[in-house]
This record gives C-alpha cells, sequence and structure tokens, in this order.
C-alpha cells in the first residue's frame, strides 16, 4: 500500500514539474532572460519538492504554512527597518523599465528574482490542482492561456518550443489521469492499469525525446549529400560546362562566406586564403553590398537562420514590408526632427527624401557560378528575370533570396534599389529619433483622430437627438463606454474588412438593439446610416493610414521577439562591455554607432588569426583574446553586443562590389566575399553598419557612389584609418556595470500588481463562467432524460449536496430509512425528503412507470438542497467549491 501510494505521488510529481516548466519556459524567453530549459526544469523541481515538506499533510501543513508565511512578513518587516526593502521593489521596477525597452538585461539578481517569483506562483498552481485537488479542466486552460496569448500577441520565441512539447505530452498524460479518476475509480473492482505506472513508464521516453530534439541544432538549408555533389560537380565539369576541374568560384547550394573556398563550413573562424576567380558582373551607377545570406540565430560559434518561412517573391513578404516601413515611418521621423519641413522635404514620386534616399537601378550576370542564392541589397524591388524562374524564386523573412533551380553562367536579373545617403548628418538625426514603441503612440494618436472625427460627424447629433427624445425617461447611453468600444475596434482590428463588421455589429447592437433608437428613427434608415458612415471612414486616409501602420507595429513586434534572442552560455563580460561601450548614449542610432566605431578602431584585421577554442564562444575569445580577425569576427560581435544593449541586429553574407569599375560594371571575384551586421530602427526598417576597420566609411551605402580603398577581403597596408592597431587596452572604454537610474517603486509595484491581479482575475473568471455552462448543461441534460434515468440522476445529485452538507448516508440505511431520519430532523421543513427517497425507490426497485409529474416534484426539491448546501458551507467555501473547482 505504501508503495502504491508513492508511485502515485511520484507520477503526479512528475506530470507537475513538467507541466510547471511548460508554463514558466514560455514566460522567460518572452523576456529574454538567459536561463536554459535544463535550468528551469531543474528550478521548478526544486520548488516542487518544497510544497511537497509544505503540504505533506493537513498536520504538517497547519505548521509549515503559517510558519513560512510569518517567516516572510518578519523578512519584509526586517528589510523595512534595515532600509534595504528596495532589494525587493527594485526587481518589479527593473522589470516594468525592461518591458518598455527602457532598461537592459545586466548581470544582477534582477531577472533571478523575476523568474524565481513566476515560477513559485505557477508552480503553486500546478501543485495544488495537480497533487492536492486535480483539476484536468484549470490545467488545460492555463497552458492554453499562456500560448495562445502569447502568440496572438507576438511574443512567443522559436526556442519556446520545447516548453509547448512538453505540454502537449503531459496534458494528455493529465487527460489519461482525469479519465481514470473519472470511470475507473466509480468502480472499487477494476484492472485498469494505475495512472502511476502508465505516466511513469511514458514519461522518461517523452522527456528524452523532446528534450534531445530540442539540443540538435537545426539546419537552415536542406539535406545535402556532399559525396554525391561533389561528384555530380566534377562530372559537370569534365563534360565541359564548367572551365576546366575547379573552374567554378561559388558552386554550392546556398550561398555562404566559407563556400567560396576560403575555409570549411561549420564553425566561425580559422585562416582563409581568397581568390580571385571572376565569379559575376554587376552593372550599377555606385558601389552596392549584395547580400545572400542572413542569420538570426547566434549558437556560440556559428550563426544559423532558424525561421523558416520561404515564400514566393510574388507574395507580400519582409523585404517589401522593410521599404513600406521606411516610406510609411519617414514622416514620423521627420516630424519630430522637422516638424515645419523645412529641411526634409519628400519626393512626390515615391514618398521618399531626394537628398537622403534615392533609387537607382541594378543588374547582376553571372559568371563562374553555380548556385540556388541571388544577391541583392537591402530595400530591393521590381526584380526582373532573365530566364523563366521567376515562380522559382523564394524570398525569407531576412529578404534572402533563393531559387528551387541551379543558377549558372549567364543567368542574369536586375531591380531597382533605394541607397542611403549616410554620410549626411540630416541621415543620421532622423535615425536619432528611432525607438522601441514609435508606431504604439503613433496608433493611438491616430485612432484618437479618426475616433473624434467619427464622433463629431456621424453620431454625436444622433446621440444627442435621442436624448431629447427620451427626456422624460432618461436614456442611459454612457459615451464614455461608446468611446471606448469604438477606439477599441479601430486600434486593435486587424484588417480593415473585419473592422467594418465589428464597427457595423456594435452600432447595431449597442444604438439599435440596446438603446432602443429604433423607437425614435426608423430601423432600416438607422442600418442603412451606420452602412454609410462606415464606407466613408474606410475611404479616408486615415484610416488607410492607420492600416499602415498596424502592419509595420506588427513586423516590428515579430523583429524584437527574433532578433534580440543570445543564448544562455554567452559571457557575461560581453554583455557588460557592450553596456560600457554605450553608456552614454542616449538614441539607438547613437549605441549602434559607439559599437560600430569602438570595434573598428580598437581591434585589428588580419587574414589568418587561427582556429578558435573549440570550447570558447567566439564571439567572447575575439573580443578578450584574440583581438584579432577579418569581416566575420567584427559583424558576430557587432550582432553580439548590439542585442546584448536591446538593439535588434543579424548577420549577413554577400559580396561587396570592387573599388573600381569600367562604364559602372563591376567585377566581382571570390576576394569580395564579405560579412556585415544589420540593425532595426522602428520607423525606418534595417540599417547596414561597417564594423570592419579597413574600411574607411562609417556604412557601406553612400549617396554619392561609395568607393573601397580596397577588395573585401585584402586588407590595406596603408592609409586605413585604422587606430590602436596594437590593441592598447588603455583607450578602451571601462567595462561598468548598468547605471542605476531613477525609480518610483510604488507607481510601478502598484502597476505590477495591478497586471497579475488582473491576469489572475481573468483566469479565475473563465474558470467561474466554465463551471456555470458545465452545471446548466448537466442539468438540461438530466431534464431532457426519460422520466426514470432523471429522478435517479437528480437523486445522486441531491446525495452529493447532502454529503457536502455533512449529511452523508449511514451504512446499510436505506434510502426511505435515510429520508425519513433527514425529516424528523426537521432538516427541509417545510420539504419533505421522503417525498424524493419514495419517488426514487420507485424509479429504482420498482417497475412501476414513473410519470413526468414524479420526475417534477423531485426537480422541485432542486433549488431548496441548493439554498440548504449554500447555508451550510457557507457562501465562500459555496462559490469555491461550485465555481472554482466545479464540485458541487
Amino acid at each position: 500500500m505504501y508503495n502504491k501510494r508513492f508511485l502515485d505521488y511520484l507520477a503526479c510529481f512528475v506530470m507537475a514539474a513538467m507541466m510547471s516548466f511548460s508554463l514558466v519556459y514560455p514566460l522567460t524567453t518572452t523576456l529574454n532572460f538567459p536561463y536554459s530549459s535544463f535550468y528551469i526544469l531543474g528550478l521548478v523541481a526544486i520548488i516542487l519538492l518544497i510544497y511537497s515538506v509544505l503540504f505533506t499533510n493537513k498536520s504538517v501543513s497547519k505548521i509549515s504554512v503559517p510558519l513560512t508565511i510569518l517567516s516572510l512578513v518578519a523578512g519584509t518587516i526586517f528589510l523595512a527597518i534595515r532600509g534595504d526593502l528596495a532589494y525587493v521593489i527594485q526587481p518589479f521596477q527593473w522589470l516594468s523599465r525592461y518591458i518598455y525597452d527602457e532598461a537592459i538585461l545586466s548581470d544582477n539578481y534582477y531577472a533571478f528574482f523575476i523568474t524565481a517569483i513566476l515560477a513559485l506562483s505557477l508552480t503553486l498552481l500546478v501543485y495544488i490542482f495537480t497533487v492536492k485537488k486535480f483539476s484536468f479542466m484549470i490545467i488545460l486552460l492555463s497552458g492554453s492561456i499562456t500560448f495562445v496569448s502569447q502568440w496572438m500577441l507576438d511574443f512567443f520565441v522559436p526556442r519556446a518550443y520545447i516548453s509547448f512539447y512538453t505540454f502537449a505530452i503531459s496534458i494528455i498524460a493529465y487527460y489519461f489521469m482525469y479519465i481514470y479518476k473519472k470511470k475507473c475509480l466509480e468502480s472499487s473492482d477494476n484492472d485498469f492499469v494505475s495512472p502511476s505506472g502508465f505516466i511513469l513508464g511514458t514519461a522518461p521516453i517523452c522527456i528524452l525525446i523532446v528534450f534531445l530534439a530540442n539540443s540538435m541544432p537545426a539546419s537552415s538549408k536542406p539535406i545535402e549529400w556532399k559525396w554525391l555533389d561533389s561528384k555530380l560537380n566534377s562530372f559537370y565539369n569534365e563534360l565541359g560546362f564548367g572551365h576546366g576541374k575547379n573552374a567554378l568560384g561559388l558552386d554550392s547550394d546556398y550561398f555562404s562566406f566559407y563556400s567560396t573556398g576560403f575555409g570549411d563550413e561549420g564553425d566561425l573562424g580559422g585562416n582563409i586564403q581568397p581568390n580571385n576567380i571572376k565569379i559575376m558582373e554587376v552593372t550599377s551607377d555606385r558601389s552596392v553590398y549584395l547580400r545572400g545570406r542572413a542569420c538570426d540565430t547566434y549558437l556560440g560559434n556559428s550563426w544559423k537562420s532558424l525561421q523558416q518561412d520561404n515564400v514566393n517573391l510574388k507574395i507580400p513578404n519582409r523585404m517589401s514590408l522593410d521599404i513600406l516601413e521606411m516610406k510609411t515611418g519617414l514622416p514620423l521621423l521627420v516630424a519630430k526632427l522637422d516638424p515645419e519641413n523645412n529641411i526634409y522635404k519628400f519626393s512626390e514620386s515615391d514618398g521618399t527624401i531626394p537628398n537622403i534616399i534615392s533609387k537607382h537601378n541594378v543588374k547582376v550576370k553571372y559568371e563562374n557560378m553555380r548556385t540556388k542564392s541571388l544577391f541583392t541589397p537591402l530595400k530591393s524591388e521590381n526584380f526582373k528575370f532573365s530566364s523563366k524562374v521567376g515562380d522559382a524564386v523564394l524570398i525569407n523573412q531576412d529578404g534572402i533570396l533563393t531559387s528551387n533551380k541551379f543558377l549558372n553562367k549567364d543567368f542574369s536579373y536586375s531591380f531597382e534599389s533605394y541607397s542611403l545617403n549616410t554620410y549626411s548628418e540630416n541621415f543620421s538625426n532622423l535615425l536619432r529619433q528611432s525607438m522601441r514603441g514609435l508606431y504604439s503612440v503613433e496608433l493611438n494618436r491616430l485612432t484618437d483622430e479618426i475616433y473624434e472625427h467619427f464622433y463629431s460627424e456621424y453620431l454625436k447629433d444622433l446621440l444627442d437627438e435621442a436624448e431629447r427624445a427620451y427626456d422624460s425617461e432618461p436614456l442611459m447611453l454612457n459615451r464614455y463606454s461608446v468611446q471606448f468600444s469604438i477606439k477599441n475596434i479601430i486600434r486593435n482590428t486587424a484588417d480593415n474588412i473585419t473592422l467594418s463588421d465589428l464597427l457595423y455589429e456594435y452600432l447595431v447592437n449597442g444604438f439599435i438593439n440596446n438603446y432602443n433608437l429604433d423607437n425614435i428613427f426608423e430601423r432600416e434608415d438607422l442600418e442603412q446610416y451606420f452602412q454609410m458612415c462606415i464606407n466613408e471612414l474606410n475611404d479616408s486616409e486615415d484610416m488607410k493610414k492607420l492600416e499602415q501602420f498596424k502592419s509595420s507595429n506588427s513586423n516590428s513586434v515579430y523583429i524584437y521577439n527574433t532578433y534580440l534572442n543570445l543564448p544562455s552560455e554567452l559571457p557575461q563580460r560581453v554583455k557588460d562591455l557592450a553596456v560600457s561601450i554605450t553608456d552614454n548614449e542616449t538614441t539607438n542610432f547613437d549605441r549602434a554607432k559607439a559599437i560600430e566605431k569602438y570595434l573598428s578602431s580598437n581591434y585589428s584585421y588580419t587574414l589568418t588569426p587561427g582556429d578558435p577554442p573549440a570550447d570558447r564562444d567566439f564571439v567572447d575569445y575575439f573580443l578578450f583574446e584574440k583581438q584579432e580577425g577579418y569581416c566575420v569576427y567584427f559583424a558576430s560581435a557587432m550582432v553580439v553586443l548590439a542585442r546584448s544593449v536591446g538593439l535588434p541586429a543579424r548577420y549577413v553574407e554577400g559580396f561587396v562590389l570592387p573599388p573600381q569599375s569600367k562604364d559602372d560594371v563591376y567585377e566581382v571575384t571570390n576576394e569580395q566575399a564579405h560579412a556585415w551586421p544589420e540593425i532595426y530602427f522602428e520607423g525606418f526598417g534595417w540599417v547596414s553598419f561597417e564594423p570592419t576597420p579597413v574600411y574607411r566609411q562609417n556604412s557601406f551605402y553612400s549617396f554619392n557612389g561609395f568607393r573601397h580603398n580596397m577588395s573585401g577581403m585584402l586588407p590595406q597596408t596603408t592609409g586605413t584609418g585604422l587606430q590602436n592597431q596594437n590593441n592598447d587596452e588603455g583607450n578602451k572604454p571601462d567595462m561598468a556595470p548598468q547605471p542605476v537610474q531613477r525609480q518610483n517603486p510604488f507607481i510601478n509595484a502598484v502597476l505590477i500588481f495591478v497586471a497579475v491581479f488582473a491576469g489572475f482575475a481573468f483566469i479565475v473568471l473563465t474558470v467561474i463562467v466554465i463551471n456555470k455552462i458545465r452545471r446548466k448543461q448537466k442539468l438540461k441534460a438530466i431534464l431532457n432524460m426519460p422520466p426514470k434515468e432523471a429522478v435517479i440522476k437528480l437523486y445522486e445529485v441531491y446525495l452529493n449536496h447532502l454529503l457536502y452538507q455533512y449529511m452523508p448516508v449511514r451504512p446499510a440505511e436505506t434510502p426511505l430509512e435515510y429520508a425519513k431520519r433527514l425529516d424528523d430532523y426537521g432538516y427541509f421543513t417545510p420539504q419533505k425528503f421522503i417525498d424524493v427517497a419514495s419517488i426514487f425507490v420507485k424509479a429504482r426497485y420498482s417497475p412501476n412507470e414513473v410519470t413526468e409529474e414524479d420526475k417534477s416534484n423531485v426537480m422541485k426539491f432542486y433549488e431548496p438542497i441548493v439554498s440548504k448546501t449554500r447555508v451550510s458551507l457557507g457562501r465562500i467555501k459555496y462559490f469555491f467549491m461550485a465555481h472554482i473547482l466545479g464540485r458541487i
């Protein structure tokens, strides 16, 4: 017996641990906290062990729980007396600023404190409804709300999929437990396997599969057979389609920096040897950087693209969104910097600013190349291809183009590309206006304007007339409620078609059905009037602008959720260095430029840095030990440092055009292979930066025609503008912790409390609604039964109520004896329970027919017995048992 109880508890513990992990881990990943899945799993397991001790049994709980509460209160009072209560309040203040991008994830206890609070609260919820009061519905609801809300708000990050898979597996075990308790335990004689045997038998295999799958690195490329590919490529060249053996300058399914022959694919770093095989010709009136690969995930020693959403180039995609964002966001940035529009005048043709952004044509022709990759600059559009490959061209979330078919010599394509005048101080000043939340602020402002126009133009006179008509019997028209509801529809509806439907439904229900305005105006006239109002609203320029901002805002949320992730194993000193470099800067653009300048001024360029240690983080090794490398080193370091201070950044590889052209035709060789970072600015989109020190220019786009001093791979021996080739430590800024910021503990504490309370209240209300619906459905189902079955079922319900009233049936007591005992007590005076028992005995044991009248008489007893239960338990306990746990 003891062994069975232990196994049952162990099974519940395993279920609770996996479920707690699946609720806590997605929240910590959304907050970008540096804790691995195994770390969170270990934390919730420890917390569960603590709860197991505190709630061993009722006797222990009566002592341990009050002692724990008293200890917490005493500790709080002690900290308050010592003046150290700020240590508890500061993490919540930091979290408030961190969520609004006003603070960064620094090296202190804040992240752990918040993680511990999340783990303690969610694990307690899971422990109660798994071990103490098993409730499948509450557990299912908690997990569903967690994941659905994250997906709806676009807060879910890819590395949290392990928590979703864990939840999916765990909830199946919970369901089997639910079925077992509901069905099998109704009878003491059953040959079903115990839940502990099932769970403990399957859990290790499930856990192993989920965590091994999560630990395996994912490749952004399809499965490759390198041995077969090399044989086919050799055969291809020997047939004469190439230019002799190994003549192809680029022969790879998909481009990467190392596919150009400089080294082995795989981990970053190592010595490289550039070659000068011509691979393409590019016709352009200015120098451009051609992107061939971009990565969103840093794994410590390599870059991967884990987002897989390739779509046809003709479908609206994130490259077109980036261009749309530039055109949509520029007026916002200009309005902040130059409200009078004296300096920044927009072009009427494409909505850009001529002296900052220009548009030009580019043509690319492949030479000694065989690949599925295409090469384009940032912010390109209007593609035209020389052969019928248009339907085969795909584009991914980073704006990288690939083909389903191999592209060979003489393949060509052209496009239009926007060039940025990064030398202009006007351009820099515009990007300094960028900030996280820019679109959200503008959406709120524009929503207010649209509502005010809609209200004053269409609704105000209608409401005034209605109030005059109901003057003798005041009409309860809450105009604040109208304002809130309409603004909510305008602000938060994804598309204008749905917005029209929701707005029309609200106006009809609110103004006609609820306020009975059809007593004043003809209903048909009102409906036509509302439809006309909505149609005119949708045709307005403000609504078109609002839809654009919603699209840009959604894209911005995706970018912040994707391009700030760093591995949990990243050494803290890398993050500290990023903070120290940017500590004195006040805008995101200046932070990015500070990192760019720091790297180009303090680290040396070399093609032979040697192999980095296999067990070390690549960026950490470069920044603090090797301190020399080529473009891959500098680009990787800038992306990691930028992400460390809250700047969304990605790693990009491709080609830079050579220094010279002949009649605007550039001959590109493998020497021009290059890597660089791109950083996102809300209100403008992605912007490229150049931290590699062999380039004099501070960015590689130039309105006036950028010209390099050398090819992409070869360092310049003189006049490079390099500073501190010997990496003098004295020129590096001191690494310092994040500065202490002014805090308002009470306001932030109240806001966090309100948010937590609102979330908890939402869950509780949802559970109450579900239990109410379930109870009504159960009663309705009984009423629809034949009289005999309905009477038996109602009697079971009454016995359940009497059990909770502490009036159970005694052993060997018949239904009539039990009813007589209750009536002798006067328990249900003036009703008699013997009447119900007599009909039940007739239904259960007699061959006589039970009539509808008998069923109605038994049903009349339902309300009295419910009222008696409520009085017996007390309103609070009854509410909890009936509406929260659903036991009654």
